[in-house]
């Protein structure tokens, strides 16, 4: 009776063979290949898939322009990259912090709520040796950070807070607002408990070892723009112009060494060893002279000396053309 309806006399038929072993039963079996994941109801997945990964794409943006405003502000190579993302719950996610360590608490204007970035508390006293002139390794265990620290871990969060805005701004146009800073995470309250959280794990690599740095994001703080976290938006074009916006400017806060040369002049081993105050070393620059600003080494610029103040200073006359200088 392929493709034909049963009518319930012929049900009540089979129902009953059934029950009396005429009709032999085989159980289902689950297809090869196929595999079983299990699904906690107390805890639904809040976001999809496709969230999920336009998420880690807008971070993988982030975690770029991180990594070159963080070599830049550290004087050493600095590669940023996300691992993975997934939600879970808060309280899983706060069970998973080591205690000390350093947590930003910040907001995203004009969205409700508040979000956190967790940059490990090695990660943080790492930064500050290389800040105060170390090598830029932390050694030994983590431990609160003291307040002249925390300063200059505050000036750096400054830098990178930021590149959120400039990474989310082809979804939404957000101003994170740095909100504090806490060392226990039991004191930093953005979620409840049980509530769902998104959660960016990053890898900080520098030339002395590799960190971790996480960015946690309450559900509650994302729901109204849930709708836009798909890859329609993702790739305006408002995206790129911010992103080569904040590598200008990233590029812009490059320092680079200028010197103002006044002059030379030779003179022979023994005139130097008998050179006394108020002695007179003539240079091969008459004193009127335009004097020769570099750049790198290289002449860029011509000038004339005076000063600011209290401060020695040059005003700069006229630019040389290029000669092989950057």
């Amino acid at each position: 009776m392929t493709g034909e309806l049963l009518s319930q006399a012929e049900i009540d038929q089979l129902v009953a063979a059934i029950q009396a072993g005429q009709v032999p039963v085989e159980a289902a079996q689950p297809s090869r290949g196929s595999s079983v994941r299990p699904y906690d109801f107390r805890r639904p997945d809040r976001f999809s898939k496709d969230q999920l990964r336009t998420v880690s794409i807008l971070h993988g943006a982030f975690a770029r322009m991180a990594g070159m405003a963080l070599s830049v502000h550290l004087r050493f190579p600095v590669n940023v990259t996300v691992r993975a993302v997934e939600q879970l719950s808060y309280e899983e996610f706060v069970r998973s912090i080591p205690t000390p360590t350093v947590i930003v608490l910040f907001r995203l204007e004009p969205l409700e709520g508040r979000a956190l970035l967790e940059l490990g508390g090695t990660f943080a006293l790492a930064v500050v040796d290389r800040l105060l002139g170390g090598p830029g390794r932390a050694d030994g265990l983590a431990r609160p950070l003291t307040e002249l620290e925390r300063g200059l871990v505050e000036r750096l969060m400054q830098r990178l807070l930021p590149l959120l805005h400039d990474a989310w701004q082809s979804v939404v146009d957000v101003r994170p607002v740095l909100v504090g800073m806490e060392t226990n995470p039991q004191f930093a309250h953005i979620a409840g408990p049980t509530d769902v959280v998104l959660l960016v794990h990053f890898q900080v690599e520098t030339p002395q070892q590799a960190y971790r740095m996480n960015l946690c994001l309450p559900y509650l703080l994302l729901q109204p723009i849930l709708s836009l976290l798909s890859a329609t938006t993702l790739f305006r074009a408002p995206s790129r112009a911010s992103q080569a916006e904040a590598l200008r400017h990233t590029v812009e806060e490059v320092t680079v060494p200028v010197q103002v040369r006044l002059g030379r002049a030779q003179v022979s081993v023994g005139d130097l060893v008998g050179l006394a105050p108020n002695d007179v070393i003539p240079l091969d620059r008459p004193a009127h002279a335009p004097l020769e600003v570099l750049v790198e080494g290289a002449v860029v610029f011509r000038g004339r000396p005076g000063r600011v103040g209290r401060r020695l200073a040059v005003q700069i006359l006229s630019r040389e053309e290029p000669s092989g200088h950057a």
